[in-house]
Protein backbone atom coordinates (compact mmCIF):
# COMPACT_ATOMS: atom_id res chain seq x y z
CA UNK A 1 0.00 0.00 0.00
CA UNK A 2 1.50 3.35 -1.02
CA UNK A 3 1.54 6.40 1.25
CA UNK A 4 -1.46 8.07 -0.40
CA UNK A 5 -3.65 4.98 0.01
CA UNK A 6 -2.44 4.51 3.58
CA UNK A 7 -3.34 8.08 4.48
CA UNK A 8 -6.74 7.74 2.85
CA UNK A 9 -7.43 4.53 4.76
CA UNK A 10 -6.29 6.12 8.01
CA UNK A 11 -8.51 9.16 7.45
CA UNK A 12 -11.45 6.87 6.71
CA UNK A 13 -10.87 4.91 9.94
CA UNK A 14 -10.64 8.12 11.99
CA UNK A 15 -13.76 9.46 10.30
CA UNK A 16 -15.67 6.25 11.08
CA UNK A 17 -14.51 6.30 14.70
CA UNK A 18 -15.51 9.94 15.18
CA UNK A 19 -18.93 9.49 13.57
CA UNK A 20 -19.59 6.24 15.48
CA UNK A 21 -18.46 7.87 18.75
CA UNK A 22 -20.82 10.82 18.27
CA UNK A 23 -23.67 8.53 17.19
CA UNK A 24 -23.08 6.30 20.21
CA UNK A 25 -23.36 9.25 22.61
CA UNK A 26 -26.56 10.46 20.96
CA UNK A 27 -28.06 6.97 21.27
CA UNK A 28 -26.76 6.63 24.85
CA UNK A 29 -28.29 9.88 26.09
CA UNK A 30 -31.52 9.16 24.23
CA UNK A 31 -31.75 5.75 25.93
CA UNK A 32 -30.96 7.37 29.27
CA UNK A 33 -33.85 9.78 28.77
CA UNK A 34 -36.18 6.84 28.19
CA UNK A 35 -34.60 4.72 30.93
CA UNK A 36 -34.96 7.40 33.63
CA UNK A 37 -38.73 7.45 33.14
CA UNK A 38 -39.08 3.71 33.73
CA UNK A 39 -40.01 2.63 37.24
CA UNK A 40 -41.21 -0.93 36.69
CA UNK A 41 -39.46 -4.17 35.82
CA UNK A 42 -36.32 -5.73 37.33
CA UNK A 43 -33.91 -4.85 34.53
CA UNK A 44 -34.01 -1.05 34.87
CA UNK A 45 -37.16 0.10 36.63
CA UNK A 46 -36.47 -1.36 40.07
CA UNK A 47 -32.98 0.11 40.14
CA UNK A 48 -34.38 3.53 39.21
CA UNK A 49 -37.01 3.17 41.91
CA UNK A 50 -34.35 2.26 44.49
CA UNK A 51 -32.26 5.31 43.57
CA UNK A 52 -35.31 7.53 44.10
CA UNK A 53 -36.37 6.14 47.50
CA UNK A 54 -33.01 5.08 49.03
CA UNK A 55 -32.51 8.39 50.85
CA UNK A 56 -35.97 8.48 52.43
CA UNK A 57 -36.83 4.93 53.55
CA UNK A 58 -35.94 3.48 56.96
CA UNK A 59 -35.49 -0.18 56.00
CA UNK A 60 -33.93 -1.75 52.91
CA UNK A 61 -33.60 -5.44 52.12
CA UNK A 62 -31.09 -6.86 49.63
CA UNK A 63 -30.45 -10.27 48.09
CA UNK A 64 -31.62 -12.65 45.38
CA UNK A 65 -35.08 -13.96 44.48
CA UNK A 66 -35.38 -15.38 48.01
CA UNK A 67 -35.38 -11.78 49.19
CA UNK A 68 -37.55 -10.42 46.41
CA UNK A 69 -40.30 -13.01 46.95
CA UNK A 70 -39.91 -13.59 50.71
CA UNK A 71 -39.87 -10.22 52.45
CA UNK A 72 -42.77 -7.80 52.44
CA UNK A 73 -41.27 -4.49 53.64
CA UNK A 74 -44.71 -3.24 54.65
CA UNK A 75 -44.60 -5.84 57.43
CA UNK A 76 -41.34 -4.33 58.67
CA UNK A 77 -41.96 -0.62 58.31
CA UNK A 78 -44.25 1.95 56.77
CA UNK A 79 -41.11 3.19 55.04
CA UNK A 80 -39.20 0.31 53.48
CA UNK A 81 -38.05 -1.06 50.13
CA UNK A 82 -37.14 -4.57 48.98
CA UNK A 83 -34.23 -4.44 46.53
CA UNK A 84 -34.04 -8.21 46.06
CA UNK A 85 -33.69 -9.41 42.47
CA UNK A 86 -33.14 -12.70 40.67
CA UNK A 87 -29.59 -14.14 40.62
CA UNK A 88 -28.05 -11.35 42.70
CA UNK A 89 -25.40 -11.88 45.34
CA UNK A 90 -23.09 -9.93 47.63
CA UNK A 91 -21.29 -7.82 44.97
CA UNK A 92 -24.56 -6.38 43.67
CA UNK A 93 -25.85 -5.81 47.21
CA UNK A 94 -22.64 -4.21 48.48
CA UNK A 95 -22.53 -1.74 45.60
CA UNK A 96 -26.06 -0.51 46.21
CA UNK A 97 -25.55 -0.35 49.98
CA UNK A 98 -22.56 1.95 49.41
CA UNK A 99 -24.94 4.30 47.58
CA UNK A 100 -27.13 4.81 50.66
CA UNK A 101 -27.13 8.22 52.38
CA UNK A 102 -24.39 8.76 54.91
CA UNK A 103 -26.38 10.78 57.44
CA UNK A 104 -29.61 8.81 57.77
CA UNK A 105 -30.30 6.08 60.30
CA UNK A 106 -31.42 2.96 58.40
CA UNK A 107 -31.81 -0.77 58.88
CA UNK A 108 -30.01 -2.75 56.17
CA UNK A 109 -31.06 -6.40 55.83
CA UNK A 110 -29.07 -8.68 53.53
CA UNK A 111 -30.29 -12.20 52.76
CA UNK A 112 -27.32 -14.56 52.41
CA UNK A 113 -27.28 -18.20 51.31
CA UNK A 114 -24.41 -20.66 51.52
CA UNK A 115 -24.38 -21.05 47.72
CA UNK A 116 -21.85 -18.27 47.10
CA UNK A 117 -20.36 -17.81 50.56
CA UNK A 118 -18.51 -21.11 50.26
CA UNK A 119 -18.24 -21.16 46.47
CA UNK A 120 -14.54 -21.19 45.60
CA UNK A 121 -15.00 -19.56 42.19
CA UNK A 122 -17.48 -16.84 43.17
CA UNK A 123 -16.21 -13.82 41.21
CA UNK A 124 -18.76 -11.08 41.89
CA UNK A 125 -20.13 -11.16 38.34
CA UNK A 126 -23.67 -10.66 39.68
CA UNK A 127 -22.78 -6.94 39.64
CA UNK A 128 -23.08 -6.99 35.84
CA UNK A 129 -26.69 -5.63 35.67
CA UNK A 130 -25.38 -2.36 37.13
CA UNK A 131 -23.30 -1.73 33.98
CA UNK A 132 -26.23 0.32 32.73
CA UNK A 133 -25.10 3.08 35.12
CA UNK A 134 -21.36 2.58 34.68
CA UNK A 135 -20.89 6.09 33.24
CA UNK A 136 -23.35 7.74 35.62
CA UNK A 137 -22.12 6.69 39.06
CA UNK A 138 -18.57 6.81 40.42
CA UNK A 139 -19.44 4.13 42.97
CA UNK A 140 -20.81 1.72 40.37
CA UNK A 141 -17.92 2.36 38.00
CA UNK A 142 -15.39 1.73 40.79
CA UNK A 143 -17.09 -1.50 41.88
CA UNK A 144 -17.46 -2.86 38.35
CA UNK A 145 -13.81 -2.12 37.58
CA UNK A 146 -12.86 -4.16 40.65
CA UNK A 147 -14.66 -7.22 39.28
CA UNK A 148 -14.22 -7.03 35.51
CA UNK A 149 -11.18 -6.37 33.38
CA UNK A 150 -10.99 -2.98 31.72
CA UNK A 151 -13.37 -2.96 28.76
CA UNK A 152 -12.10 -0.51 26.12
CA UNK A 153 -15.17 -1.02 23.95
CA UNK A 154 -17.60 -0.07 26.74
CA UNK A 155 -15.46 2.91 27.64
CA UNK A 156 -15.61 4.10 24.04
CA UNK A 157 -19.14 3.03 23.12
CA UNK A 158 -21.22 3.81 26.20
CA UNK A 159 -24.48 2.52 24.78
CA UNK A 160 -23.05 -1.02 24.93
CA UNK A 161 -24.42 -1.10 28.49
CA UNK A 162 -27.93 -1.29 27.01
CA UNK A 163 -27.21 -4.44 24.99
CA UNK A 164 -30.04 -6.92 25.50
CA UNK A 165 -32.13 -4.41 27.46
CA UNK A 166 -33.59 -2.16 24.78
CA UNK A 167 -36.67 -4.29 24.06
CA UNK A 168 -37.54 -4.60 27.76
CA UNK A 169 -36.79 -0.92 28.17
CA UNK A 170 -39.38 0.22 25.66
CA UNK A 171 -41.86 -2.43 26.78
CA UNK A 172 -41.82 -1.08 30.35
CA UNK A 173 -41.82 2.48 29.05
CA UNK A 174 -45.05 2.04 27.11
CA UNK A 175 -46.65 -0.73 29.22
CA UNK A 176 -45.48 -0.58 32.86
CA UNK A 177 -45.73 -3.88 34.70
CA UNK A 178 -47.24 -2.26 37.78
CA UNK A 179 -48.08 1.03 39.46
CA UNK A 180 -44.79 2.02 41.06
CA UNK A 181 -46.51 4.38 43.51
CA UNK A 182 -47.94 1.31 45.26
CA UNK A 183 -44.84 -0.84 44.87
CA UNK A 184 -42.31 -1.47 47.65
CA UNK A 185 -40.07 -3.97 45.86
CA UNK A 186 -41.83 -7.12 47.10
CA UNK A 187 -43.04 -9.47 44.35
CA UNK A 188 -45.45 -12.02 45.82
CA UNK A 189 -45.80 -15.48 44.32
CA UNK A 190 -49.41 -16.59 43.97
CA UNK A 191 -49.52 -20.34 43.47
CA UNK A 192 -52.26 -21.92 41.36
CA UNK A 193 -53.51 -25.50 41.77
CA UNK A 194 -51.42 -26.82 38.88
CA UNK A 195 -48.23 -25.44 40.41
CA UNK A 196 -49.18 -26.85 43.79
CA UNK A 197 -49.73 -30.31 42.34
CA UNK A 198 -46.35 -30.13 40.63
CA UNK A 199 -44.71 -29.31 43.94
CA UNK A 200 -46.57 -32.10 45.73
CA UNK A 201 -45.32 -34.57 43.13
CA UNK A 202 -41.80 -33.21 43.55
CA UNK A 203 -41.98 -33.82 47.29
CA UNK A 204 -42.79 -37.48 46.72
CA UNK A 205 -39.37 -37.95 45.15
CA UNK A 206 -37.36 -34.84 45.99
CA UNK A 207 -33.92 -34.28 44.55
CA UNK A 208 -31.50 -34.56 47.43
CA UNK A 209 -29.25 -31.56 47.80
CA UNK A 210 -25.55 -32.36 47.69
CA UNK A 211 -23.88 -30.88 50.76
CA UNK A 212 -20.48 -29.24 50.55
CA UNK A 213 -17.35 -31.13 51.47
CA UNK A 214 -15.62 -28.10 52.94
CA UNK A 215 -16.71 -24.73 54.23
CA UNK A 216 -14.08 -22.15 53.38
CA UNK A 217 -15.30 -18.57 53.18
CA UNK A 218 -14.75 -17.16 49.69
CA UNK A 219 -12.16 -14.33 50.05
CA UNK A 220 -14.04 -11.97 47.73
CA UNK A 221 -17.30 -12.60 49.58
CA UNK A 222 -15.51 -11.94 52.86
CA UNK A 223 -14.08 -8.69 51.51
CA UNK A 224 -17.55 -7.49 50.49
CA UNK A 225 -18.95 -8.38 53.92
CA UNK A 226 -16.21 -6.36 55.61
CA UNK A 227 -16.84 -3.41 53.29
CA UNK A 228 -20.58 -3.49 54.03
CA UNK A 229 -19.93 -3.76 57.77
CA UNK A 230 -17.52 -0.83 57.73
CA UNK A 231 -19.86 1.31 55.63
CA UNK A 232 -22.81 0.64 57.93
CA UNK A 233 -20.80 1.28 61.10
CA UNK A 234 -19.53 4.59 59.73
CA UNK A 235 -22.84 5.79 58.33
CA UNK A 236 -25.49 5.26 60.98
CA UNK A 237 -26.80 1.94 59.63
CA UNK A 238 -27.73 -1.24 61.45
CA UNK A 239 -26.59 -4.22 59.38
CA UNK A 240 -28.44 -7.52 59.75
CA UNK A 241 -27.72 -10.66 57.77
CA UNK A 242 -30.39 -13.32 57.45
CA UNK A 243 -31.01 -16.61 55.67
CA UNK A 244 -34.65 -16.96 54.66
CA UNK A 245 -36.51 -20.30 54.93
CA UNK A 246 -36.06 -23.44 52.85
CA UNK A 247 -38.71 -26.14 52.63
CA UNK A 248 -36.19 -28.70 53.84
CA UNK A 249 -32.64 -27.73 54.69
CA UNK A 250 -30.82 -31.03 54.59
CA UNK A 251 -27.32 -29.59 54.99
CA UNK A 252 -26.72 -28.41 58.55
CA UNK A 253 -22.97 -27.87 58.61
CA UNK A 254 -23.14 -24.81 56.38
CA UNK A 255 -25.62 -23.22 58.80
CA UNK A 256 -23.28 -23.84 61.72
CA UNK A 257 -20.30 -22.50 59.82
CA UNK A 258 -22.15 -19.34 58.76
CA UNK A 259 -23.20 -18.67 62.35
CA UNK A 260 -19.58 -19.11 63.42
CA UNK A 261 -18.23 -16.84 60.67
CA UNK A 262 -20.65 -14.00 61.29
CA UNK A 263 -20.11 -14.21 65.03
CA UNK A 264 -16.36 -13.92 64.48
CA UNK A 265 -16.92 -10.96 62.15
CA UNK A 266 -19.24 -9.39 64.75
CA UNK A 267 -22.16 -9.13 62.31
CA UNK A 268 -25.73 -9.67 63.50
CA UNK A 269 -27.18 -12.80 61.86
CA UNK A 270 -30.51 -14.62 62.01
CA UNK A 271 -30.84 -18.08 60.48
CA UNK A 272 -34.41 -18.85 59.39
CA UNK A 273 -33.47 -21.84 57.19
CA UNK A 274 -35.60 -24.27 59.21
CA UNK A 275 -38.27 -21.81 60.29
CA UNK A 276 -41.23 -23.89 59.11
CA UNK A 277 -39.98 -27.34 60.09
CA UNK A 278 -42.65 -27.71 62.78
CA UNK A 279 -45.43 -26.19 60.68
CA UNK A 280 -44.55 -26.80 57.04
CA UNK A 281 -47.86 -26.14 55.31
CA UNK A 282 -47.82 -26.83 51.59
CA UNK A 283 -49.67 -23.53 51.06
CA UNK A 284 -46.58 -21.70 52.27
CA UNK A 285 -44.52 -22.78 49.26
CA UNK A 286 -44.18 -22.36 45.52
CA UNK A 287 -41.22 -24.76 45.39
CA UNK A 288 -38.58 -26.01 47.81
CA UNK A 289 -36.71 -22.69 47.91
CA UNK A 290 -39.39 -20.07 47.27
CA UNK A 291 -42.27 -19.13 49.54
CA UNK A 292 -45.73 -18.38 48.25
CA UNK A 293 -47.30 -15.06 49.19
CA UNK A 294 -48.98 -16.75 52.15
CA UNK A 295 -45.67 -18.11 53.43
CA UNK A 296 -43.89 -14.83 52.77
CA UNK A 297 -46.42 -12.87 54.80
CA UNK A 298 -45.94 -15.23 57.75
CA UNK A 299 -42.17 -15.07 57.42
CA UNK A 300 -42.18 -11.26 57.16
CA UNK A 301 -44.11 -11.04 60.43
CA UNK A 302 -41.64 -13.36 62.16
CA UNK A 303 -38.70 -11.45 60.71
CA UNK A 304 -40.18 -8.21 61.98
CA UNK A 305 -40.47 -9.65 65.49
CA UNK A 306 -36.87 -10.91 65.36
CA UNK A 307 -35.49 -7.57 64.19
CA UNK A 308 -37.27 -5.61 66.90
CA UNK A 309 -37.18 -8.16 69.69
Amino acid sequence: MDKINFRSALKLIVYILVISYITDKIVYYALNTVSDKILSGQAVGKLNHFLIVKDSVDILTFGNSRTNHHINPEKLSHSGFNMGADARSIAFCATLIKMLPKDKKQLVVVNVDSKNIFKANYSGDDISPLRIRYHRSDIIRHEIDKVFSYDPIQNFYWSKAYNGKVLGLFKNFFIPKYDHTKYHGYDPIYVNETQREIFKNFLKKPKRKKCLDSYTLNPLYEAYLNEIKTFCENNNKRLVLITSPFYSDECKNDNKKMIEIFKTMDIEYHDFSNLFNDDNQIEYWKDDVHLSDKGAQVFSEILNNALYK
